[in-house]
């Protein structure tokens, strides 16, 4: 499974937990879902760290995909905004965790859906991508 099935994945996971009522979890998995996304198209970039994709830098992967494929929206602050929530609904641990309710996770869902229409419409590989990623050993 690549990076853009699990994220594609993970997504409908924290649709099917919105639905159930479990809005943290959804929360969470919807900023999982989102860095998937973003790591699905980093091999088209030459973003010089070999780390990033298996890091939670949300924020570097953005700025270094939107240097070779701007984006037609504003993503920068969803993105910003799904990086503290990674961790905050993933370890609520001593806070309030009232915040977490169906509009909140619907809005990482909304994030979450235009991080897709991002890679999907905007980070488009072009020929001479394929014939490098199919050409090598």
């Amino acid at each position: 499974m690549d990076f853009y099935d699990n994220a594609w994945e993970t997504e409908q996971a924290a649709i099917d937990l919105l639905g159930t009522g479990r809005y943290r979890q959804s929360v969470f998995l919807s900023c999982l879902a989102t860095e998937l996304y973003l790591k699905s198209k980093l091999h088209l970039v030459d973003h010089g760290d070999d780390e990033l994709e298996t890091s939670h830098n949300v924020i570097k992967m953005l700025r270094v995909l939107s240097k070779r494929f701007p984006p037609k929206k504003r993503l920068k602050s969803m993105v910003e905004f799904s990086r503290k929530y990674y961790n905050e609904a993933r370890y609520p641990y001593g806070g309030d965790v009232s915040a977490y309710n169906k509009d909140f996770a619907q809005q990482f869902l909304e994030f979450t859906a235009a991080i897709r229409e991002y890679v999907e419409n905007d980070c488009l590989a072009t020929v001479e991508d394929l014939a490098d990623k199919y050409s090598k050993d």
